[in-house]
């Protein structure tokens, strides 16, 4: 899977292609990359020139994007190393699902003091999914991790909502 400018994030960062990338590094990385194509640091260029850069640019932010976030960067890389697993993962077992809606009742109906025990529950859930989605991409099982992560769908939604009921005192 490449990168919304089409392109592999990973490649465009100069990384590895790994689950467990140091983000200070990254982070790092990503600065050094965006001073560089900076359109200030540009201005005499030519409209060719300035075009190429605004690209790069889109092409790091776009990268950024990707692999700072732990599930987008995942996805990309389950991509990579086997193409279309994301589509060939995307049926779900029933029992999970069935699960996975009554997780969506729970905290739909969830209140008071149930919530912070629920988010904290949540949470790490949230932590074992992807603990087990790199342990599949550790061992090259990209089609289990393309279900692990179509399955952390349904959890990060429910930590969302929660998070959304919590913040607006709906709960």
């Amino acid at each position: 899977m490449m990168g919304p400018t089409g392109l592999d994030p990973f490649t465009v960062f100069g990384v590895e292609h790994r689950l467990d990338l140091d983000m200070r590094t990254l982070e790092r990385r990503f600065l050094q990359l965006s001073r560089e194509c900076h359109p200030d640091l540009h201005r005499a260029a030519g409209a060719a020139d300035c075009a190429a850069v605004l690209t790069r640019s889109a092409e790091i932010n776009d990268s950024w994007r990707t692999l700072s976030d732990r599930w987008e960067r995942a996805r990309a890389l389950i991509e990579l190393r086997s193409p279309g697993a994301m589509d060939r993962g995307r049926t779900l077992d029933p029992e999970f699902l069935a699960t996975a809606l009554e997780l969506a009742e729970e905290v739909a109906f969830a209140d008071g003091p149930d919530l912070a025990s629920l988010r904290q529950r949540l949470n790490a859930t949230c932590d074992d999914v992807f603990a087990e989605l790199a342990r599949a991409c550790a061992e090259d099982d990209f089609a289990a991790a393309a279900r692990r992560l179509h399955e952390s769908r349904y959890v990060r939604k429910a930590l969302a909502d929660l998070d959304a009921r919590i913040q607006g005192g709906t709960a």
